[in-house]
């Protein structure tokens, strides 16, 4: 969530008592499709027999804002399908959703790409800490689940940091614990606040990738890079940042600017290109989103997706136009990483 896009729904959740933040795991089952249904996993999976090595991630914010949610939702998915048909087969894929609601839930868990390929952390809205809207990461189904949990940061818009670990092969001259690959899936606090948010919540969600059982860390999202500060908070938790490593002369520094043009001229920019000119105007274009990582990981290749990707159904169209409204599917771009672990 960027601009105001809806002043009520906004002025709602900042009007919410804020929540409180916790060092304490909140963990929580996942669930996978059997016969056309999803069911909790009983037990954790196995770890790999072989070495993992590669895997893409995609994280993407679908704006829950603005109207016209499942229509924009299932354009959404079928960009994602795209996306995930052109992924090597042998590669194993994980997805991060932002802004998701449980209507946004219900399309998904019925989505027949979804069923076949994938778990989900979410099927319902129990785990999110604002029960309205939340995350969700889909969990490409050969991936060896260890364990799913959240920590709850404080925020005025319930966000949290929502964890899964896959279970990797334990070198035989370790100790017998099985290292893990921890991915997470954040929505830092939108907006600016006096004093500053999200230094504390992505502080949090990094102590959790920094834990002696993690060979490799990933955290991506939306993470609402609007300020100065933003450009070294990963830095100052240990984290290296996607784009600069594959960018060494980019300027981390957000770059508000109200000209769309400037989407053009720095490849990083994930917002502001498809928001309406009146937001534009008034919070600029910047990187909000990110790819993070630590530990025995490299990210080899990042790109954005989503560009021009728009609501195509005629009749939904024809009201979105009639409400004066853009077709886009969100305001964001989202990113496609390639990551090797080491």
């Amino acid at each position: 969530m960027a601009g105001p896009a809806s002043s009520l729904d906004l002025a709602a959740m900042m009007a919410a008592p804020p929540h409180t933040p916790s060092t304490t795991p909140k963990h929580q089952q996942w669930y996978e499709a059997a016969e056309g249904s999803w069911q909790a996993v009983k037990r954790p999976s196995q770890a790999f027999t072989d070495p993992l090595r590669s895997l893409r991630l995609i994280t993407w914010n679908i704006d829950m804002l603005i109207p016209f949610g499942l229509p924009r939702m299932q354009r959404a998915l079928d960009h994602l399908s795209s996306l995930v048909t052109s992924t090597p087969a042998a590669t194993p894929l994980v997805i991060f959703l932002q802004e998701m609601t449980s209507a946004d839930l219900s399309l998904i868990k019925s989505t027949p790409w979804v069923l076949d390929r994938f778990r989900l952390t979410d099927i319902d809205e129990t785990n999110w800490a604002a029960h309205w809207y939340g995350t969700v990461t889909l969990i490409d189904h050969r991936l060896p689940i260890s364990s799913c949990f959240r920590v709850p940061m404080a925020s005025r818009f319930g966000r949290d940091a929502a964890f899964v670990d896959i279970a990797l092969r334990a070198h035989p001259s370790t100790t017998p614990a099985t290292k893990v690959l921890r991915l997470c899936n954040v929505h830092l606090e939108s907006l600016v606040a006096t004093p500053p948010v999200r230094p504390a919540q992505l502080a949090l969600a990094a102590s959790h990738l920094h834990h002696e059982n993690v060979l490799a860390g990933l955290l991506a999202g939306d993470c609402n890079a609007i300020e100065p500060f933003d450009a070294t908070l990963h830095s100052q938790n240990g984290l290296r940042d996607a784009y600069l490593e594959l960018h060494p002369g980019a300027d981390a520094r957000p770059k508000p600017s109200p000209d769309a043009d400037a989407e053009e001229r720095d490849e990083g920019y994930t917002w502001g290109y498809q928001s309406p000119p009146a937001e534009r105007e008034r919070f600029g274009c910047s990187r909000m989103d990110k790819v993070l990582f630590c530990g025995a990981a490299e990210v080899g290749k990042l790109e954005r997706i989503g560009r021009g990707v728009c609501v195509e159904d005629e009749g939904v169209v024809r009201e979105m136009r009639e409400a004066g409204m853009e077709t886009w599917v969100t305001d964001h771009l989202g990113l496609m990483a390639d990551v090797v672990i080491r």
